[in-house]
């Protein structure tokens, strides 16, 4: 059986305003005006991070990027990333978050995607640390796309381990929003899926730390 996580693909464009491909090709633009060391790609878990305080203290200052789009799927990052999104840049340090949308794929056709996705970026930005963030619980309760989730990191795990030495797989500190191991908080995940302002701090202040930490490493 194929695997459609693997495939670059260009959504299509259901509504008829075009708006995942003019986000794309902002991007783009950016992406020629900029100077970046640190690029984020991903889907609306990334793209929405942008409109926090967590990005306005932490992010913005380190001279970031967000490419994050609402709805992507693994296979919608690869075609980005394809079409040239990082081509014209040279970030330090990309950090990537993609895969809990892929809702009909297995786990481990997620995972092989987002390590089809690494290896892209890798080709495009040799000199670029990547750092994969665990795919994170949704739903209220554990439920089955939660456990594809785990899964899923699981897979990574043992898949990214194997490839470089500039290619880290982020865990999460689940005890922070998870009650029991089995139920997130809505005070951090407003919608069961989404991050509210301290769930964003929750998850993504770890990742800053990381962040600096490759940076700091890369500066001495």
């Amino acid at each position: 059986m194929s695997n459609p996580c693997i495939i670059p693909t260009k959504p299509g464009d259901i509504i008829g305003d075009d708006r995942w491909l003019n986000q794309h090709e902002h991007h783009l633009q950016l992406a020629k005006e900029s100077e970046p060391e640190v690029v984020l790609i991903g889907d609306s878990l990334i793209s929405c991070l942008c409109i926090t305080q967590v990005w306005n203290e932490l992010f913005e200052p380190l001279h970031c990027l967000n490419f994050g789009v609402g709805g992507d799927k693994v296979e919608h990052c690869l075609w980005r990333v394809q079409d040239g999104v990082l081509d014209s840049i040279k970030p330090k340090v990309i950090v990537i978050l993609v895969g809990t949308n892929n809702t009909e794929d297995s786990s481990e056709h997620i995972a092989d995607g987002i390590v089809a996705l690494v290896k892209l970026v890798q080709v495009k930005q040799p000199n670029a640390s990547v750092l994969v963030l665990e795919l994170l619980p949704r739903g209220k309760q554990i439920n089955k796309l939660w456990e594809k989730n785990l899964a899923t990191n699981k897979c990574l795990e043992d898949r990214l381990s194997a490839i470089h030495s500039k290619v880290k797989l982020f865990k999460h500190k689940t005890d922070d929003f998870v009650i029991d191991g089995k139920q997130i908080s809505v005070t951090d995940f407003f919608d069961y899926i989404h991050l509210s302002e301290s769930g964003n701090r929750k998850v993504f202040g770890p990742v800053y730390e990381q962040i600096k930490n490759i940076l700091t490493d890369l500066d001495k």
